[in-house]
């Protein structure tokens, strides 16, 4: 900063008081000199509160400037051309009014930006805070609901009573499906809870969209799957039963009707016995094909305790190196925290892990360095189990086929594992993923 001419003033203004204090005590301390003694007390009096004056100048401006950045006022400006002290500190002054408003400017082009971002968002959006008050209810969220304006959550209540305490009773980074009845259109809301911090409040966002067009379109294509799979099992056990019971009739009918004991030979009794035998072999395959089938419908309500998730998967090992994980498979357990603890039913878990271990076992045999490596860990607020395997993976054409009920690419397989498997994780409230590359592996991760 170019201080001299403020380091001149002030030795100009220090010689001033000093030599007017010397005559004005001479002046007082002589009989005759009492108006000189006045006006050098004046005087004196004068230099001191110029030299004040002049010494509070930049304090004040500075005060001043302060006050204005305070008050989001970037319309002052400092004369630059003026002769004052501290010429430079006020050309920085001015820079950083000018430097403020620019950052105003853009702050606000950036709010003006993100504002129409969430008002032209396909997804409904809803944020709110500790006390329930209303920060965002965007355009799309309007539509959908059909409300036009909501200060608090429970203005929710005119789209569903219930809708308030659902979203409330939802743990952030879940998501749910709710139907709700909007006049004669029943609407299926995907809903996903988000909380994040401004300053010292917590806010929670939730995002609605509507699914029920995807929806009623993948259960369209998920019942005609089903009725594809339905009827190749129907008719491989229909067909056989059909063709034998035709040959058995013919066996045993003559030219003029039905044979007499004395006309059936041996012969047609052995192919009696056959046929009825084939008839009852292919109605036990159909018999377990509709047991199968109800299992996967009909999953019993989960008994809920709390399992120590390192104990379970652990206890689990060491029943399958019995007979299902060979000696030659590397298995590798990480279970990440180590007391970590999850509510489920154990035995229906125990179930879905065993299937999923096995599995990856069928997918290892024919795989050099084979192995398996099972994790426990917590993302984004929720709990995975994740079974990963280096084997053969899964055709890319067959992944979307892998959770429908009888689809399997095992020799002898059920076809219902994986189904099962889901629904039991449902019946959690969780969910189940698998990612798979042909001849890589294969990731399966239980979602609690």
């Amino acid at each position: 900063m170019n201080s001299e001419r403020f380091n001149i003033r002030i030795v100009f203004f220090s010689t001033a008081i000093a030599i007017t204090s010397f005559l004005f005590i001479w002046a007082v301390s002589q009989d005759n000199k009492i108006v000189t003694s006045i006006s050098l007390g004046i005087l004196w009096f004068v230099e001191i509160l110029l030299l004040i004056r002049y010494v509070n100048l930049t304090n004040r401006n500075l005060l001043f400037f302060l006050n204005s950045i305070q008050l989001d006022d970037t319309s002052i400006t400092f004369n630059k051309n003026r002769k004052l002290p501290f010429k430079s500190l006020y050309e920085e002054f001015n820079r950083i009014v000018i430097l403020f408003d620019k950052l105003k400017t853009e702050k606000e082009i950036e709010h003006q930006y993100f504002e129409h971002i969430i008002k032209h968002a396909e997804a409904g959006l809803c944020a709110w805070d500790a006390n329930e008050k209303i920060h965002l209810f965007n355009k799309a969220a309007k539509n959908l609901l059909k409300l036009p304006h909501i200060t608090t959550l429970s203005g929710l209540k005119a789209v569903n009573n219930e809708l308030p305490a659902r979203l409330l009773k939802m743990k952030p980074g879940r998501q749910e499906l709710l139907k709700i009845q909007q006049g004669n259109e029943l609407v299926s809301l995907y809903v996903r809870i988000s909380e994040f911090n401004l300053g010292e409040e917590s806010i929670k966002l939730a995002s609605f969209q509507n699914i029920h067009p995807e929806l009623e379109e993948k259960k369209s294509e998920a019942w005609q799957k089903l009725i594809k799979v339905l009827t190749h099992e129907i008719v491989n056990s229909v067909s056989p039963i059909k063709l034998v019971s035709s040959t058995l009739m013919k066996s045993v009918e003559s030219g003029e009707g039905l044979k007499t004991g004395e006309q059936l030979t041996f012969e047609n009794i052995k192919n009696l016995h056959e046929g009825l035998n084939a008839i009852y072999n292919r109605s036990i395959g159909l018999s377990k094909f509709v047991d199968d089938y109800k299992t996967i419908t009909d999953i019993p309500k989960p008994n809920f305790q709390s399992v120590r998730v390192d104990d379970f998967i652990h206890n689990l090992i060491v029943l399958l190196k019995e007979g299902v994980l060979s000696n030659k498979i590397e298995l590798v357990v990480s279970i990440v925290p180590k007391d970590q603890v999850l509510v489920m039913d154990k035995k229906m878990m125990e179930q879905v892990v065993i299937n999923l271990i096995k599995n990856s076992v069928h997918s290892l045999n024919s795989k050099q360095n084979p192995k398996i490596i099972i994790k426990g860990q917590p993302v984004e607020g929720r709990y995975l189990i994740s079974i990963e395997d280096n084997g053969c993976g899964i055709p890319f054409n067959t992944l979307d086929y892998v959770f429908m009920p009888f689809f399997t690419t095992k020799k002898g397989g059920s076809g219902i594992g994986l189904t099962l498997s889901r629904q039991i994780m449902k019946a959690h409230e969780g969910l189940m993923s698998i990612v798979s590359k042909e001849e890589e592996g294969t990731i399966t991760t239980l979602i609690f």
